[in-house]
């Protein structure tokens, strides 16, 4: 397994985001410096602002935020998937800490961070970004920088600089608490360190994964699963054992996103029967 289904289920909420974005910034761009004041008749609806400069203006600003909220909800679908059934995370004591994070996403990308020792400098971005979301977005939200995100930011600015087009940290953690514009420059970044933050994760996840624990659980699962009685076990059960292993590593391919899947593991699942009444 190359990614997991959690990994894969981001990329595809979240893939583009900078491309979209670029492109929105490009339109609202063309229409700033063309003699359009009215709306397309095509698009059925009044848009003839008074000051067109200004709502170009505006409208940016809306942009930038609506594309940093979705970043940090694509974070947040990203952690809930890898801790859901079946178990991507296979560690109690992790699974424990982050259901007393509730439905924190900082509190939950700084547990995942902790655990995976993710980079300091991918950590206190996000830190950052995660921040910022909440104090604009959310009512009387006073959220702070951690020291350490701060610290970070600061000894790892030579490396964020050549690694995110020259950015420069030193307004972040103000702008973040203070929930004020932020540049393009800016935006981009963080957008780009929700896919380093992913990807860090994910292959961290994947050096210590158990495809014999994780394969048996979702088959157990399934074939006590009675939403499924009538699909996945009906279809299992009533298969020889040839024909339901080449079941089964279709199935592994198409749901869990295996690439290639072990003769063993395979075989770890063949066996597997219903634990319980389905009905």
């Amino acid at each position: 397994m190359k990614k997991t289904l959690a990994r894969i289920q981001f990329k595809k909420h979240f893939g583009q985001a900078n491309h979209y974005l670029v492109t929105s910034l490009v339109a609202l761009h063309n229409l700033d410096t063309s003699p359009i004041v009215e709306a397309p008749e095509e698009l059925r609806m009044a848009w003839s602002p008074k000051d067109k400069k200004a709502s170009v203006s505006r409208s940016r600003n809306f942009v930038l935020h609506s594309f940093l909220g979705l970043a940090v909800d694509s974070i947040d679908m990203y952690l809930s998937l890898l801790n859901r059934k079946p178990d991507y995370l296979q560690n109690s004591e992790l699974a424990s800490r982050l259901d007393g994070a509730g439905r924190s996403v900082l509190r939950k990308a700084q547990i995942f961070s902790e655990h995976y020792n993710v980079h300091p400098a991918t950590r206190a971005l996000i830190d950052i970004l995660i921040t910022w979301r909440n104090n604009v977005f959310h009512e009387l939200a006073d959220n702070k920088i951690k020291k350490e995100s701060r610290e970070a930011l600061l000894s790892n600015s030579f490396y964020i600089a050549e690694n995110y087009r020259g950015l420069k940290v030193s307004e972040l953690p103000n702008k973040a608490e203070k929930g004020s514009p932020l540049t393009f420059k800016e935006t981009a970044s963080l957008i780009n360190a929700v896919h380093h933050y992913v990807q860090e994760i994910d292959t961290a996840v994947l050096s210590a994964f158990d495809p014999v624990a994780f394969c048996t659980e979702a088959v157990t699962d399934a074939i006590n699963n009675k939403e499924q009685e009538k699909g996945f076990a009906a279809k299992y059960l009533s298969l020889p054992t040839e024909k339901r292993q080449r079941f089964l590593r279709n199935w592994f391919r198409n749901l869990y996103g295996f690439s290639e899947i072990d003769e063993q593991v395979l075989a770890s699942c063949l066996a597997i029967q219903k634990t319980r009444d389905a009905s």
